[in-house]
């Protein structure tokens, strides 16, 4: 039986379409408001740039389920 890979492009991907809405608390990453990416609703490249290591836990909880 053939396993999908889940890839990180995947998973930032699959953040972005669930992104929190405009001014959520969670917007605020690594201290900062992420204002560009909130605007552009990029959620996980936000997570992806400015919290790696929440970025990697989160991915790997992922690929588990």
């Amino acid at each position: 039986m053939k396993t999908i890979t889940k890839t990180k492009k995947q998973y930032e991907l699959w953040l972005n379409s669930i992104s929190p809405a405009q001014g959520h608390e969670d917007w605020i990453i690594g201290g900062k408001i992420q204002m560009l990416y909130m605007w552009k609703n990029q959620y996980g490249t936000a997570i992806r740039k400015h919290d790696p290591i929440r970025f990697q836990v989160g991915y790997e909880d992922w690929k588990r389920n």
